[in-house]
């Protein structure tokens, strides 16, 4: 039966050696396809309707304080997928996602989960994506990752983003974690059926779920190289430039400080999550992260 550990995080243990299999959603309060498909799956396994065969399957809803007020973070909080570096981890925590952290990573420990796949949706539109840790051809990861409809996989060896994330926490510890950012939160294909339908194809390619999987072979395959940092005032971003996973080539002007002085790439590169908004635009913080295509 699926038994609660702690708010909202269950485990159902068939009993039968197996995978120890974990599904995160809702680490951002407000990403509501993959909380509405997450929150269904814990039902229907709750329920019998999804029957388990072997092995564990641990179910994570991250943050439900900030998801009661339909907010990224609870209020006076901090992002949680932030709180997974071990400086984080390693001291008393000051707020309610860092002791979250730490529950969290307690019951992947104690019930010794090998596999997890983090699911997100981004605020601005673009392209189904996948992030990890390990260089595009890690074999143990290309097995989950091919279980997704992603059009894309982006990994951080040199980790870039600076090992704060739950997947990040999982595969620094030679297990696997992969995020998967299913699209545009607006995105009327990005439903609660599509996402479910993603859950459950995780847990029949794993083994927990009998049956024959989907896979996905064909996606565009990037690693990132690093980022390019703000150093002026008042960054505008030329028009038409500027998009989550735009690929552009050397010499492409990316827009201009106050001053006049421009920022332009010096190499072909995919843009990774770059700064529209102006009030993430910091002095000495990435401006936008770069990436090269591996395929």
């Amino acid at each position: 039966m699926l038994r609660t550990i702690a708010e909202g995080i269950w485990i159902f243990d068939t009993g039968t050696d197996g995978p120890s299999v974990g599904i995160a959603f809702g680490l951002h309060g407000n990403e509501r396809p993959p909380i509405d498909a997450g929150l269904a799956l814990v039902r229907a396994v709750e329920s019998g309707e999804l029957a388990l065969q072997v092995g564990k399957l641990l179910l994570i809803h991250g943050n439900p304080r900030a998801f009661a007020q339909d907010e990224r973070c609870s209020q006076g909080g901090v992002d949680l997928n932030r709180c997974f570096h071990r400086n984080v981890l390693g001291r008393k925590p000051e707020r309610f996602e860092e002791s979250r952290a730490a529950e969290i990573v307690a019951a992947l420990e104690e019930h010794e989960t090998r596999t997890l796949v983090d699911f997100h949706c981004t605020v601005e539109p673009g392209p189904r994506f996948l992030l990890q840790h390990p260089p595009v051809g890690n074999a143990a990861h290309r097995a989950v990752f091919d279980l997704l409809q992603a059009e894309v996989l982006l990994s951080d060896p040199h980790l870039n983003f600076g090992n704060v994330s739950l997947d990040e926490w999982m595969s620094t510890r030679e297990r696997i974690g992969i995020c998967y950012e299913t699209g545009w939160i607006q995105d009327p294909a990005n439903t609660q059926e599509f996402v479910l339908g993603e859950m459950k194809n995780v847990l029949v390619g794993t083994g927990l779920l009998a049956g024959e999987p989907s896979r996905y072979l064909q996606k565009r395959l990037l690693q990132l190289e690093g980022a390019l940092t703000c150093s002026g005032e008042g960054f505008q971003w030329l028009a038409g430039v500027g998009l989550n996973l735009q690929a552009l080539p050397a010499g492409t002007k990316l827009g201009s400080y106050a001053d006049g002085a421009e920022v332009v790439l010096e190499d072909d590169a995919t843009l990774v999550f770059p700064k529209k908004r102006p009030e993430l635009v910091e002095l000495g913080k990435p401006l936008v992260y770069v990436a090269r295509l591996i395929n």
